[in-house]
């Protein structure tokens, strides 16, 4: 995701041949000189090129407009260093590493802040202008984007544009890229955490609509029961048209174990869902299942077919 992010929205080159055995999650809390603690976001730190070149990437998430953001991310900034310092983490230049700080902005209303900590000072008098301190930061309004092609195939703009679309087809189509892209995505946790994200998104879209089976109708043309049915169903979409072009790659092989244990979680996290817990003799059943069997229980679960009438009684 952090790959994708800088992908989509910094316009340097050489962030888009990043691989993410680049990045590293780091250590993201900080003590200043009077004993409070700092608890950023997210700290990660970016091998460039072959020079062992470190960035370290600073972000703060945000939901209104901050006057002193500057400030901030100037104290953070120096909290950082400090923390580099004290734990003999310059490498072997002993020098600072680069900073890039990263506002990831998803307001409703314009970003109003100064992006400079300069315009936050009173002009200095003569000759101390350049004494005077300067941070920096770079604003992600998700919101005010521009939209990136879904050829680009990049999680993090889909995500946003998810948040951004007003209708019924842009988001259908949206879905449908996530869901064939998180079916050959072998990340687990990534997967599992990003499917979450889009069914909070969208029962967030739609809050004033008070009918459940309405809002499931407005994404889809069919009835499901919940956000999350509507979600599974555009997952097996996707993953059919994974299967199409897997086939075409010479991959099929290594693709059909991979979908096979894609269906067999949403399967067993459905069952669970509707009957509060998945019985042994059941799990042991659908872990025993052919891939063709399990998507045939899918689609019976999501016409409404009760879990005891597939399975059996526990």
């Amino acid at each position: 995701m952090m790959r994708d992010l800088l992908c989509a929205f910094l316009p340097y080159p050489w962030a888009e041949k990043l691989d993410v055995s680049a990045f590293e999650r780091i250590n993201a809390s900080y003590v200043g000189g009077a004993g409070a603690q700092r608890h950023d976001d997210m700290v990660w730190r970016l091998r460039i090129g072959g020079e062992c070149i470190y960035v370290y990437l600073l972000l703060e998430f945000q939901s209104a407009s901050d006057r002193w953001m500057a400030l901030r991310m100037q104290v953070y900034v120096g909290l950082l260093y400090q923390d580099l310092v004290k734990r003999h983490k310059l490498g072997r230049s002993g020098r600072l590493p680069p900073v890039l700080p990263i506002v990831l902005y998803g307001g409703r209303r314009a970003w109003t802040a100064s992006h400079s900590l300069s315009s936050l000072v009173l002009p200095a008098p003569e000759g101390l202008g350049w004494l005077q301190p300067e941070q920096q930061y770079l604003l992600i309004d998700h919101h005010r984007m521009p939209s990136r092609p879904l050829a680009a195939r990049n999680l993090v703009a889909a995500l946003f544009g998810l948040r951004r679309c007003r209708s019924k087809q842009a988001a259908l189509e949206l879905l449908r890229a996530l869901g064939a892209w998180l079916s050959t995505e072998p990340n687990q946790p990534l997967r599992d955490s990003l499917s979450s994200w889009i069914v909070r998104c969208l029962r967030h879209k739609l809050e004033p609509i008070k009918s459940a089976e309405t809002e499931v109708v407005i994404m889809k043309d069919k009835q499901f029961g919940s956000w999350e049915e509507c979600i599974l169903d555009e997952a097996m979409h996707g993953r059919e048209e994974g299967k199409e072009e897997g086939r075409a790659e010479g991959r099929e092989a290594g693709r059909e174990e991979g979908r096979a244990q894609a269906v067999r979680a949403l399967l067993l996290r459905l069952v669970a869902r509707r009957t509060g817990g998945v019985p042994p003799d059941w799990e042991q059943r659908i872990a025993a299942s052919s891939l063709r069997d399990m998507e045939r229980w899918l689609e019976d679960l999501f016409d409404g077919a009760a879990p005891e009438a597939l399975f059996g009684q526990p």
